[in-house]
């Protein structure tokens, strides 16, 4: 048991070497940093323990306060990710239990320090009561966590099965301590046994969400490798992806990305979005809770355009659907004015756009519309 003890720990403190250092800091990157942490003490109080207490009782029995924060942890990171605008501050009073059981556990040491025994009977209502808040804890917010990303639509696949699997975890960590009890009932002359049995698995899994953390970790340094071998720039330019890259040629795309397009192209169309100026990237995955590398993906792999491109089709359609209405109430028209209300920033991108999407300059389409509809007059 402590050689997973000291592996799981090692593990634990590479996780958190590439979580604080190689990753973007993000307010879900420094829950898992927490996560990881949390794990990286709790085995390191249970190594000093089975390496330096001579006491069987408190080395087999007392359970370790810290674990008590693994659901309430996955819980905040799930909602990071499936709520726009979450804060983590507004969720504090779900750690209010971690310092509840913080205080009993050093409460309890140090009568045991004091005494210079073990009273079996402070140790029994100590793991009676922190077995239930464990329990408790640990098996609503994991069991929450998978309910709110079955449900999501917008989740990264990535994201999906990082939450799943850490929450499965936990939760077969609750499982472990009915099975425990129930084992226990019936060979209580097998306590030791048992609970060197059962807590050499708990570590175990503690070591698996260490190494899916990794894995996480790696996954997504590798996808940001070819991105930043593209053209990536989220001002007035386009995001251009490699469209020949032998993954994007193998994905599915129609099965993959087909509702999440539909929602998010009419939410373009229908509440306008192309009209704001300043729309970019990032304020179109504020405004469709679209994650942008999705976006991104959508838009190179699966329609074959870029960001601005897409926008601006959009732009000129506008433009062009007002200089028809322009045209048949025979009022003066502001080609400037027209470009600005459709959500181009300047002349000369209106323009440039035009000409490419529609093959002639502003002018040009004007006076050949203005041509067919008084023909339409005429006849």
């Amino acid at each position: 048991m402590q050689y997973i003890i000291i592996i799981g720990a090692f593990q634990a403190v590479v996780a958190l070497w590439l979580l604080q250092f190689r990753e973007r800091k993000t307010s879900s990157n420094y829950l898992f940093i927490f996560l990881i942490s949390a794990i990286a003490v709790h085995l390191t109080i249970k190594f000093v323990i089975f390496t330096f207490v001579p006491d069987q009782s408190i080395r087999l029995q007392m359970n370790t306060f810290i674990s008590v924060c693994y659901g309430p942890l996955i819980y905040l990171y799930t909602l990071s990710k499936t709520q726009k605008g979450f804060s983590v501050g507004r969720k504090w009073y779900l750690f209010i239990p971690l310092f509840i059981l913080m205080i009993a556990y050093f409460t309890v040491s140090c009568v045991f320090i004091i005494l210079n025994r073990v009273d079996e009977k402070l140790l029994y209502l100590y793991n009676t009561f922190s077995l239930v808040l464990l329990f408790a804890i640990n098996l609503y917010y994991p069991l929450k966590s998978i309910l709110i990303i079955n449900k999501s639509k917008t989740l990264e696949r990535v994201e999906f099965n990082i939450i799943k699997r850490i929450s499965v975890c936990i939760l077969m960590m609750e499982c472990i301590l009915v099975f425990t009890k129930i084992a226990l009932f019936f060979y209580p002359e097998k306590i030791q046994e048992i609970n060197v049995l059962i807590r050499s698995v708990s570590y175990f899994l503690l070591l698996v969400i260490c190494l899916l953390i990794i894995k996480k970790n790696i996954n997504t340094e590798l996808r940001k490798v070819p991105e930043n071998n593209n053209k990536n720039t989220l001002g007035n330019a386009d995001i251009d992806i490699d469209t020949e890259t032998p993954f994007l040629n193998t994905m599915d795309y129609e099965v993959k990305f087909g509702e999440l397009w539909q929602k998010m192209d009419e939410m373009v169309k229908q509440q306008q979005l192309f009209r704001n100026c300043d729309l970019n990237l990032d304020e179109l995955a504020s405004q469709t809770k679209i994650n942008k590398y999705q976006i991104s993906e959508m838009l190179n792999g699966y329609k074959n355009k870029p960001f601005y491109r897409y926008i601006n089709e959009y732009r000129i359609e506008y433009f062009k659907n007002r200089v028809e209405n322009t045209i048949q109430k025979n009022e003066n028209i502001n080609f400037l004015s027209l470009a600005y209300e459709a959500g181009f920033k300047s002349k000369s991108s209106f323009n440039r756009y035009f000409k490419e999407i529609i093959g002639k300059t502003p002018s040009e389409y004007y006076k050949t519309s203005l041509k067919n509809s008084l023909k339409l007059q005429v006849d």
